[in-house]
């Protein structure tokens, strides 16, 4: 008579317990911000609680999901707090990068901290569409350096424009392109240090077309109370 042996028992993936352990702590951390909130507004939670759904199914990528299953699963949320459906197909599209809004509103509050600044204006001009360092502003760069340099606290923001460039009202590709031309020299030519100098583009121009749109403008940033 052959010997009996016991069917092996199911066998749970490591990974699979400590993407468990993630997700419960993901909506530990979302239960605890929501009831400790000063204002309850239900089509937030309901939003947060959709969005989160969304990326678990499609697992992050888009495209895995149509628009018509997505708004099914935020009128779910909706409907579980007594709401009506959604019915702004643009308010869903927001919904759809809550997260990302999330990073936007942090970074504008991290920029809105009380800080001191020295403004200089066109501190590289560049040809019209062009993002290359003319000599005469290698030449300006090289005299301004040292009162660019920051020091210990302070930060160097360039901020590039880009209005002139051709077939749109305000490239940001080539605004952002000039103000990096002018941080990799100010790092090459003048050894500024890298992590104290960001390139940045102006998204919308408050200015007409003009010289001062085809430069880069740097502000040095000191935060308040921070010694220079």
């Amino acid at each position: 008579m052959a010997e009996f042996k016991e069917d092996p028992k199911p066998v749970v993936p490591l990974w699979l317990v400590s993407f468990g352990d993630m997700m419960t702590n993901a909506l530990t951390f979302f239960i605890l911000m929501v009831s400790m909130a000063h204002q309850r507004d239900y089509g937030l939670i309901a939003r947060g609680l959709g969005s989160f759904v969304v990326a678990l199914k499609s697992h992050g990528l888009p495209g895995m999901m149509s628009e018509d299953e997505k708004i099914a699963i935020f009128n779910e949320f909706r409907v579980r707090f007594n709401l009506p459906p959604e019915e702004d197909p643009l308010r869903r599209e927001t919904m759809m990068n809550a997260s990302d809004m999330e990073l936007v509103r942090a970074a504008a509050a991290q920029a809105l901290r009380p800080h001191d600044e020295l403004f200089q204006p066109a501190v590289a001009a560049f040809e019209a569409g062009s993002a290359e360092l003319t000599a005469p502003s290698r030449r300006y760069l090289d005299r301004l350096a040292e009162t660019l340099r920051p020091s210990r606290g302070q930060l160097l923001v360039l901020e590039g424009h880009g209005l002139d460039a051709p077939g749109a009202p305000n490239d940001q590709q080539l605004a952002l392109a000039r103000s990096r031309a002018v941080r990799e020299y100010l790092l090459k030519e003048h050894e500024f240090s890298a992590d104290r100098v960001e390139a940045r583009s102006w998204f919308i121009e408050v200015e007409p077309a003009g010289a001062g749109t085809r430069c880069v403008d740097a502000r040095l940033v000191t935060p308040a109370g921070q010694k220079k």
